[in-house]
């Protein structure tokens, strides 16, 4: 995923999103084919949610 990622952002597979849950703003990147993996929904972290917790 690093090589497409861009630069100053954190990208994230849609598994990690999940399991983040609503600690963090999240906006869909969408779908991108990752070398041995196949097609992969992912995301950017924005960041922390200032309400959670």
């Amino acid at each position: 995923m690093e090589s497409h990622g861009e630069a100053g952002r954190i990208q994230i597979s849609a598994d990690t999103a999940e399991r983040l849950g609503d600690a963090f703003v999240l906006e869909p990147r969408g779908t991108i084919e990752i070398k041995g993996r196949g097609r992969m929904a992912t995301h950017f972290l924005v960041g922390e949610r200032a309400e959670h917790g």
